[in-house]
């Protein structure tokens, strides 16, 4: 089964016959100027239709390494929808879950013309492969798309930023409350219009994200759900019940928090 999925993955800059376009690629970044602190949709129609002129777009199996650690560039990923796990290999042979990607990201950074994680599809994606020496050509010829490039890029670092925050200072209720939080923000999660949000990682997953043990990531989940934060529908689906609790973790107010709801 491994072996299948690598060659998958090195055939992805190959055109997808059965594929049609869905209007380009599109990338979703809080601005760097103004703006309302929410993420937007950053390019223009004809950006997009520039992009979608260098890119192949496919559909691909959820299980699929979309590419490996070490391996030369060939392409970066536009995910026009589905959810990837970017992940690395420590020293000590482990995994390290550093993040995750859905619609309207960009995946596969490098250096040195080689990609420094490995990226695998957690659901079914569809992506718009963009060749890395078009894209190349592409940006130095247009300063606007540039532009958007690195606001995107700012962007992932300030949830990279807030993750290593996490990961130093948080308490498990808080680990799993910002990662319930970061799910829920994205519209794609969500599987109806109640509010009801789709978990599609497993739970080993999230423990390696968040930095917890597999049984912590269980009985945290549980407490929440207990303490009338969230509402675990099943144990992939979750609902959240109290917003306002929910932010006081995040900002670490969760006593007054209580307090103001006992009185």
């Amino acid at each position: 089964m491994q072996d299948h999925n690598s060659s998958r993955a090195s055939d992805l800059s190959r055109p997808d016959k059965q594929s049609a376009t869905v209007g380009g690629p599109t990338i979703q970044a809080i601005p760097l100027r103004g703006g309302d602190g929410e993420a937007h949709q950053l390019l223009s129609a004809s950006e997009r239709r520039e992009l979608a002129l260098i890119a192949n777009i496919r559909h691909i199996d959820a299980g699929t390494r979309l590419f490996d650690a070490g391996t030369r560039v060939q392409v970066i990923f536009n995910i026009v929808s589905g959810v990837v796990k970017i992940s690395d290999i420590l020293a000590d042979g482990s995994q390290a879950t550093v993040a995750f990607h859905f619609a309207h990201d960009l995946c596969g950074m490098f250096e040195s013309d080689y990609y420094i994680h490995t990226g695998t599809a957690v659901t079914a994606l569809t992506v718009y492969c963009l060749p890395i020496d078009a894209l190349e050509r592409l940006l130095r010829r247009e300063p606007s798309l540039q532009l958007h490039f690195l606001c995107k890029l700012s962007h992932e670092l300030r949830l990279a930023q807030r993750q290593a925050i996490a990961l130093g200072r948080y308490n498990a209720m808080q680990k799993l409350a910002l990662f319930l939080d970061f799910l829920a923000r994205h519209p794609e999660m969500h599987a109806d219009p109640t509010g009801l949000v789709n978990i599609p990682m497993t739970r080993a997953d999230i423990a390696d994200y968040v930095g917890l043990a597999l049984e912590s990531v269980s009985r945290t989940l549980h407490r929440l759900h207990r303490e009338g934060i969230i509402e675990l529908v099943t144990s992939q689906r979750f609902r959240i019940r109290d917003r306002e609790r929910l932010e006081c973790l995040l900002t670490g107010e969760s006593a007054e928090c209580t307090s103001r709801q006992k009185a």
